[in-house]
């Protein structure tokens, strides 16, 4: 027998109001298999369900419910929970995402894994425009500034995601804030790294966190502003400031360390500058 739908036919999925509903009926429909992507237009809505080695993907269009077989790239992504995702706020993302990438034409919504387990909402449009990228509750990942605070902060959250402790954290001009990670395998750690338009993305590489902190420790008003301290009286601007965060063995704290013009210039936690107790 062929699923039948409640939904009226003649609605959009990308309405908000019935999203929710029709994203229920496909996964009822599916079996309740495990769920590697959603894809929504103005006239469609499919899941795509990893059934065995063989993805399906199960679509709403006119009230009607069809599966079709499919060579999905998709297979080896991380499955998922769609009802983890802000889909009844797609009205204001979708607004939101016609602002930042100056386009609303034949927007579509799709929710998928991004990196290393990492789900999140995008919106593209046709004729292709920037792609802008959601969290699970619906909130822009916005094109950032390092040189203010609470653009600082969304870059730390971000790259820490999480995290209860951290090997370093560091920042360089053009790449953005990357935080290292302990991994089970001595010498190798996890790199997530927040650049300024594009959601953060974790890539294992060499490396030495065998000295942690905790990453609440960090304020980012205090960072920008050894930032700007470090930038005042060059022709530099905060943002070119490159830094590192990392414990120091003699003070036992994490120090982040500053360098400008060759010369280095250490300050702690609070902003205070240890340099002199540090050499």
């Amino acid at each position: 027998m062929v699923p039948s739908s409640k939904v009226t036919a003649s609605i959009s999925p990308l309405d908000g109001i019935h999203t929710r509903a029709i994203i229920d009926e496909l996964v009822a429909a599916s079996g309740n298999g495990p769920i590697t992507k959603v894809d929504i237009t103005k006239k469609a809505l499919s899941i795509t369900v990893q059934t065995g080695s063989t993805p399906t993907v199960w679509t709403w269009q006119n009230g009607t419910i069809e599966s079709s077989a499919t060579q999905s790239t998709q297979t080896a992504s991380r499955p998922f929970n769609p009802d983890d995702f802000a889909v009844e706020k797609m009205p204001s993302i979708l607004r939101e995402a016609a602002k930042v990438s100056g386009s609303h034409m034949n927007q579509n919504l799709q929710i998928v894994e991004y990196n290393e387990g990492t789900v999140l909402m995008t919106v593209s449009t046709k004729p292709e425009s920037r792609t802008v990228f959601f969290r699970r509750d619906g909130s822009v990942i916005s094109h950032l500034d390092f040189a203010t605070a609470p653009d600082m902060t969304e870059a730390l959250a971000d790259a820490v995601a999480g995290a209860k402790e951290v090997g370093q954290i560091s920042y360089q001009p053009g790449k953005g804030v990357m935080v290292d990670t302990p991994t089970a395998t001595s010498g190798i750690v996890m790199r997530r790294t927040r650049s300024a338009d594009m959601p953060a993305w974790a890539v294992q590489r060499k490396g030495d966190a065998t000295e942690t902190f905790s990453p609440t420790l960090l304020k980012p008003r205090v960072i920008v502003d050894i930032m700007e301290q470090a930038a005042f009286g060059t022709s530099e601007e905060p943002s070119d400031m490159a830094w590192t965060i990392a414990v120091d063995k003699k003070l036992d704290a994490p120090i982040m360390r500053i360098t400008v013009d060759g010369v280095s210039t250490a300050f702690d936690t609070h902003g205070v500058d240890v340099t002199d107790q540090i050499k």
